[in-house]
């Protein structure tokens, strides 16, 4: 014989099934002080409310957003209106496209010391070291490095290297890296949001890209699609989820710069 169910409560196997996570997930936010049962039933079940379900929805909304359990509890009887929410979405898209830069720049590190690697003749740590400390500092094609994986594409870096401290000071190399990273993370994100590219957001990527490639003292004059800014390595071989993102964030900057280029005309 099935126990009656006092109106309105229900099980925590049915809260689990209803918001679709497990029964210890829940049992670990109540050992955590974040969401306790509304009531306890006649053989000392957890019982829950339609508004403990809405809880576990925002907590579950401020884990995917990488507050800690601490910060969770914190902030868990805040962010009651749209606004507060959208300012604290925001900070964590800030801090979601600084970790893409700094990924990018570790992806394309590790990838060409895997192609200077291979053709060594020996190992040789301090020289890696080195290539290390060398593109975490520096970097003007950081985004080709993540995309570009040739026989010895260091070597070939380092010749544009070169030319790039003749053309820019550190300071102002160091701040084109930051603000390329930057428009990258911003496009990936708007392709995700299936943006138009005549769009004013898509309008003012390809603008911020064209005076980047005026401020690396590159000649956009006589070049229609293919800019020099991002390489076109679509027959390398390579077909990971890198280099895929990397052709659709290619496509993606091509058109709407295209666009730009024929809204000027106008």
């Amino acid at each position: 014989m099935h126990e009656q169910q006092e109106p309105n409560y229900m099980t925590i196997g049915e809260l689990a099934d209803k918001v679709g996570v497990t029964v210890r997930t829940i049992q670990y936010y109540d050992q955590e002080n974040l969401l306790k049962p509304s009531a306890k039933g006649s053989r000392n079940q957890r019982l829950y409310t339609e508004k403990d379900e809405e809880k576990l929805y925002k907590i579950l909304c401020f884990k995917f957003m990488g507050l800690s359990i601490t910060e969770i509890r914190e902030n868990l009887n805040g962010f009651e209106e749209p606004p507060s929410v959208k300012l604290l979405l925001d900070k964590k898209i800030a801090d979601v496209e600084k970790e893409m830069s700094t990924l990018m720049k570790r992806f394309a590190t590790l990838k060409n010391l895997s192609e200077t690697v291979k053709t060594d003749a020996e190992v040789n740590w301090q020289h890696y070291a080195n290539m290390i400390e060398r593109f975490q500092d520096e970097g003007k094609y950081i985004w080709q490095l993540s995309c570009s994986f040739e026989e010895n594409a260091y070597r070939e870096q380092e010749e544009a290297k070169a030319e790039q401290q003749r053309i820019l000071s550190e300071m102002e190399r160091k701040k084109a890296i930051e603000q390329f990273h930057k428009l990258i993370a911003e496009s990936v994100r708007l392709i995700h949001m299936h943006e138009p590219p005549e769009s004013e957001k898509c309008q003012d990527i390809a603008r911020r890209y064209l005076d980047m490639q005026s401020q690396f003292g590159l000649d956009i004059s006589h070049s229609k699609h293919h800019d020099v800014l991002i390489t076109d390595t679509a027959d390398s071989g390579m077909h990971d989820s890198f280099s895929a993102l990397r052709q659709e964030v290619t496509v993606f900057i091509q058109q709407i710069v295209e666009i730009y280029r024929q809204k000027q005309q106008m």
